[in-house]
C-alpha cells in the first residue's frame, strides 16, 4: 500500500512538474528544446557570432537596445569583407601580451598577414612587445586606451580616449593607422562619429570562436574553421595559451578549405573609400 501510495506520489509530482514546465517555458519544443528562433537575439547572442543589422532592428523596436539614429542604422559596418572572393583575415584584440610574440611567431611561420587591435594601456605596460608587432609588419587597430564601455561615457571623455589610444599607437609605430575595433563591439552615434573624425573605419567581425573563455584549442579551431565564409573577419583575442595552440590548426584548417588568408587592408580594400 505504502509503495503504491509513494509511486501515486511521484507520478503526480512528475505530471505537475511537466505541466509547470509547459507554462513557464512555452519557448520549449516538444522534444524540450528552446525554440532558438523566436527568442529576442540578445537572450541567444552565445549562438553567434555577431548580431546582423535585423538582429540590431529586431532588438531596438523591443527596447532592448537604445533608439540608434538612421546614420548608424542605415551603415554598412564592416562585419566582413567582399563575398565575391575565397578570402578572410584574421584578427587579434587586447593586446600586446608578454607572450604576444608567440602570436607573431606562428604567423612568420605560417607566412600570414594579421591585425592587432591594441589596448593603450597593453602598450603602455608592453612596449618591447607592441613594437614587435609593428616591426614584423603586421597592420595594428586602436581598441581603445583601457577597455572600457564607450557607449557609457560622455563625448569629451571618448574623445579623450581616442587620443590616448593614438597616441600611445604613434609611440611604437610611424605607419598610417586606418581601423577601430569598439570594446565589447558596442558603438553609438558619438564613437562612430568621433572614429571618423579621425579618420578610422570601424571593424567588427563575424566569426567569433569566443576564445576568451574557452580553454579547447580544438574547440576554437573548429568554430573558426566551421563558420568561415568568403570575406570573413576572424576574432581572436591575445593573451591566451589556447589561442596560440588552436592557431595552427586554424591556419592549415581555413587553407583546407581553401580560404587565402590576407591582411584587413586587402580584405577591406573594395569597402574603404
Amino acid at each position: 500500500m505504502q509503495v503504491q501510495m509513494k509511486f501515486e506520489r511521484y507520478i503526480a509530482t512528475l505530471i505537475i512538474a511537466v505541466l509547470f514546465s509547459m507554462l513557464a517555458f512555452p519557448g520549449k519544443s516538444s522534444v524540450g528544446q528552446t525554440a532558438v528562433s523566436k527568442l529576442p537575439p540578445l537572450l541567444h547572442r552565445d549562438l553567434h557570432d555577431y548580431l546582423v543589422e535585423q538582429e540590431i532592428r529586431q532588438q531596438v523596436r523591443l527596447n532592448i537596445l537604445p533608439q540608434l539614429s538612421q546614420s548608424v542604422m542605415a551603415a554598412r559596418f564592416l562585419r566582413h569583407g567582399p563575398e565575391g572572393k575565397k578570402r578572410v583575415s584574421i584578427t587579434f584584440d587586447d593586446g600586446p601580451f608578454l607572450f604576444t610574440e608567440k602570436y607573431i611567431s606562428v604567423l612568420k611561420e605560417y607566412d600570414v598577414d594579421a591585425a592587432f587591435f591594441l589596448i593603450g594601456v597593453q602598450i603602455d605596460k608592453y612596449p618591447d612587445e607592441a613594437k614587435k608587432i609593428a616591426e614584423s609588419g603586421y597592420e595594428i587597430g586602436v581598441h581603445s586606451y583601457g577597455h572600457r564601455q564607450l557607449t557609457a561615457m560622455s563625448r569629451s571623455s571618448i574623445e579623450n580616449d581616442f587620443e590616448k589610444s593614438l597616441s600611445a599607437v604613434k609611440r611604437i609605430t610611424d605607419s598610417e593607422i586606418r581601423f577601430f575595433r569598439p570594446p565589447f563591439g558596442e558603438f553609438n552615434d558619438t564613437v562612430i562619429d568621433i572614429a571618423k573624425k579621425y579618420n578610422l573605419t570601424t571593424v567588427l567581425w563575424c566569426v567569433d570562436p569566443r576564445d576568451w573563455q574557452e580553454t579547447d584549442p580544438d574547440v576554437i579551431a573548429r568554430h573558426v574553421i566551421d563558420r568561415a565564409t568568403n570575406g570573413a573577419i576572424i576574432l581572436l583575442h591575445e593573451g591566451r595559451e589556447s589561442t596560440i595552440e588552436a592557431l595552427p590548426q586554424i591556419i592549415e584548417g581555413l587553407w583546407e578549405r581553401g580560404f587565402e588568408i590576407v591582411s584587413l587592408s586587402e580584405l577591406l580594400s573594395e569597402e574603404i573609400v
